[in-house]
């Protein structure tokens, strides 16, 4: 009954084209109607090993720990991709050959994979490492995961890492649950969420504890992972066993037994305990309707709280529940051992329609997820598009073999997954999925959950206008004077990079770049000939000649390219020697060794190799790889990436700087075309327009969207820190709105425009104070026209190009960051100006 996933092999297979979604989020009370449960957690703070220095001046912005590959013969469906899942896992290979899944591929026949991560990436010429190996101190905690399943490299961002880190203690977040692992059992909580005007929180709550009657069960282990999800499995004497997949969007949480006496306890009191019969479904609902036949259906009870909740517990082969004292639920028909599942979900705010939705799909519970960004569709003329699709492998079997699932013509759309979306998929997803009749009352951090039925979900992931190199519009001839005056300016006085961590280099080399790709642009063959032999002159020491005072390294011990000093004292370089920020800090030197490629192949040659290991180190576009693990920091659910690394916290993962995680696929896309990687290239064109949607969903809402999403009165036009539990009105390095609001922006790239929207820049303004003190005008006076407010009138040229023009360029700006750079952006965003004047 495991998932047999060491996450290469499955992960790699799985995610070339199996599929696999949803996911839901919870925390609402019959007794409160549509109104959140209340609790007043306290903020997370950072623990104790992660960087002291969060709060760097905060004009230097302190960034806290927080080939082509062969792509498969278009002809090529998806029952091949179960061919190569065979080969993994035998027992997978019943999926191969159920006739069930030749149905379902037919289905979705013709859905082709941008990339096929299961190969080799051209990224990855064979060559030696281009750093020093060096083993890491702080080594990861075998007693936590199987170490058959999970070898060299070893994940360091995923959601569910906190099972794997310390002592495995914090929770994960599969939503709309929360979810403890402890060495005997497991707890399983609905959040309540508490919103004020500077934090979204949540209480973390163990509602539930599923463990053995005769604490059998003694250790736990991380047993498996896949691009979606993670595997638990529990074990002990006589043979007790206990396992779950935990995925995101689950309507139920799910744990299958071997040789157990299950028991449920509560941290409230139990009320009542109802065993259901078919009486309980509506009038409406008859078997017809229904289409499944009661024997095929999980045992279900319903089990009110004193907190007001009611969850349903379903069990197959039923079990008959007993309330001992006040807080235990305990088998009253299992005289010895007890072999199945059993399943908890919590009925939202509406029980009674609620129980209804979720009886029909009980006792479906999916066994492996996998994630497909299928080829781009459609013309820049007509607009393009890629579809990413979710497929959930799961345990309905159509005969007598329960361990593993498919699905036929024969059996009952019952018999699929009920699982959650984000608000971001609803946007784009097949309507069909959607359930009409939904669930009511079901949350995350990120919003309300939308409700859906299948093990087969796709949403339309639009593309915008292909960034390049250059501004995406042409230069009027008088800006283009003006901005070749100011350039010469820029290179004879701000290309002097002094800084010794990676993160500041990195800011520096990037902006150099940008004049350089400027000079370009401009034809100013002098300037960039000689900011290109600058660029070399900065790059060399770190890539190449490692005769930097901070050299980067191999981690032996985890699989990365880590700072010395990083590897050596988690606080310093913000963390990233145990893999915080790794796609911001790399994403400035790939920026860099990208328009390098561009314009001087020569200059460039001795960079490459060492450029595409940091690339291959934080996007890694083949799950194949020995040496890096397949795109660190991108979650495909949230559809964006998580920055901080091995640090464990009680909210979860988070990530604050969604420019800098823009700026790190921008780069990564612009490095494979400049490469004529294209394959790679439109991966990462993919990639980028999800990190771009979901950074404008969640981090940059209208005050409506914000309302919806997050509630009253945590009502604002942007998002400092999201993380899997909560939302902050504040960053790691201040609570100003100017930080805020510029942490969501920076770096000015060409393909800044894909997050920052006119409408949402007019709207964040808010020139009027005593309607928003918090708007990006009054933060931009505030910030007496340092970086921060530069960044700020920057975006504002969206709305009025005068005056921000005029604002900008009386500001100083940031290190990372020149007024060239700035009038480029502006001068080359003009079509979407509005002159107020």
């Amino acid at each position: 009954m495991q998932l047999h996933s060491a996450i290469l092999p499955v992960l790699a297979v799985l995610a070339a084209r199996a599929l696999g979604i949803p996911m839901p989020d919870a925390s609402q009370d019959e007794s409160l109607g549509k109104q959140l449960w209340m609790s007043t957690p306290e903020t997370t703070q950072p623990p104790a090993g992660i960087p002291a220095n969060y709060a760097l001046q905060p004009a230097r912005r302190a960034q806290p720990p927080s080939g082509a590959h062969v792509v498969a013969p278009k002809d090529r469906d998806t029952t091949d991709e179960f061919a190569h899942i065979a080969r993994f896992d035998k027992a997978t290979d019943l999926h191969a050959r159920a006739p069930g899944y030749q149905n379902q591929t037919a289905t979705i026949k013709g859905i082709v994979s941008a990339l096929d991560p299961n190969q080799q990436s051209a990224l990855d010429g064979g060559n030696p490492l281009a750093f020093k190996s060096k083993t890491h101190p702080y080594t990861p905690n075998t007693r936590l995961f199987d170490q058959s399943k999970f070898k060299l490299p070893l994940p360091t961002n995923r959601w569910w890492l906190n099972l794997m880190i310390e002592q495995g203690a914090d929770p994960i977040h599969p939503y709309p649950y929360v979810v403890k692992c402890m060495q005997n059992a497991s707890s399983v909580g609905f959040p309540r969420f508490n919103i004020d005007q500077a934090h979204v929180t949540s209480d973390q709550p163990a509602d539930w504890t599923v463990g053995d009657g005769n604490q059998a069960l003694t250790q736990r282990k991380v047993t498996g992972a896949d691009a979606l999800g993670v595997e638990v499995t529990w074990t002990g004497s006589s043979g007790a066993q206990m396992c779950s997949r935990f995925y995101k969007g689950m309507a139920f949480q799910t744990f299958e037994m071997q040789n157990m006496a299950p028991r449920l306890t509560t941290i409230h009191a139990v009320l009542k305990v109802e065993q259901l019969t078919r009486a309980v479904l509506s009038a409406q609902e008859d078997a017809a309707q229904v289409q499944r036949d009661v024997s095929d259906m999980p045992l279900m009870t319903k089990v009110t709280l004193n907190d007001g909740s009611q969850w349903l517990v379903t069990s197959k082969p039923g079990i008959t529940w007993q309330q001992q004292g006040s807080s235990t639920l305990q088998p009253q028909n299992i005289n010895g051992s007890y072999t199945g599942f059993v399943q908890l979900a919590h009925l939202g705010d509406q029980p009674a329609n609620n129980i209804n939705v979720l009886q029909r799909y009980a006792g479906t519970y999916p066994t492996a997820g996998a994630v497909t960004y299928a080829q781009v569709q459609g013309s820049d003329g007509t607009g393009r598009s890629s579809n990413v699709v979710f497929m959930y492998q799961t345990n309905t079997a159509a005969s007598s073999d329960s361990t593993h699932v498919y699905n036929t013509s024969s059996v009952s759309t019952t018999m699929q997954l009920l699982s959650f979306v984000l608000p971001h998929h609803a946007d784009h997803i097949n309507g069909t999925s959607i359930l009409s009749n939904g669930l009511s009352g079901y949350r995350c951090a990120k919003g309300p959950l939308t409700a859906v039925a299948g093990n087969l979900i796709s949403y339309n992931q639009p593309l915008q206008q292909r960034p390049g190199f250059a501004g995406p519009g042409a230069l009027a001839d008088s800006d283009k004077s003006q901005l070749q005056q100011q350039l010469l300016r820029d290179a004879a006085t701000s290309t002097n990079v002094t800084a010794e961590d990676p993160y500041f280099f990195g800011k520096g080399a990037a902006k150099v770049a940008r004049l350089y790709q400027i000079a370009q642009e401009v034809g100013d063959a002098t300037t960039a000939a000689a900011l290109g032999k600058k660029l070399v002159a900065l790059l060399t020491p770190w890539l190449v000649a490692q005769s930097n005072s901070d050299p980067l390294v191999y981690d032996s011990t985890w699989g990365g390219v880590v700072s010395t000093l990083g590897i050596s004292d988690p606080s310093l370089d913000f963390g990233q020697g145990r893999y915080n920020d790794h796609h911001f800090h790399y994403g400035y030197f790939l920026y860099a060794g990208a328009v390098l490629a561009k314009y001087d192949v020569n200059a460039f040659a001795p960079l490459r190799e060492p450029l595409s290991q940091l690339l291959r180190d934080y996007a890694n576009p083949s799950a194949s790889d020995a040496q890096f693990p397949f795109m660190r920091h991108f979650d495909p659910y949230d559809g964006h990436s998580w920055a901080a690394g091995l640090f464990t916290f009680a909210d979860g993962r988070n990530q604050e700087s969604t420019g800098e995680a823009l700026n790190a696929y921008y780069a990564a896309y612009l490095y494979a075309q400049a490469l004529g990687l294209q394959e790679t290239a439109e991966f990462y064109e993919i990639i980028l327009n999800m990190e771009a949607a979901s950074g404008r969903r969640y981090w940059h809402p209208t005050r409506a969207q914000a309302a919806q999403l997050y509630g009253k009165p945590f009502v604002h036009n942007a998002v400092g820190i999201l993380w899997s539990s909560k939302a902050d009105y504040v960053t790691f390095f201040g609570a100003n709105p100017e930080y805020v609001y510029g942490i969501q922006m920076l770096p000015f790239t060409p393909a800044s425009g894909m997050l920052i929207k006119q409408d949402w820049v007019r709207e964040a303004w808010c020139p009027d104070n005593s309607t928003c003190a918090d708007g990006m005008k009054p933060a931009a006076q505030s910030a007496s026209k340092n970086g921060w407010a530069q960044f700020l009138y920057t975006a504002y040229a969206l709305v009025d190009r005068n005056a921000a023009l005029d604002n900008a360029a009386a500001c100083t700006p940031d290190d990372g960051n020149t007024l060239t750079n700035t009038l480029h952006w502006i001068y080359t965003n003009q079509q979407l100006a509005i002159d107020s004047n």
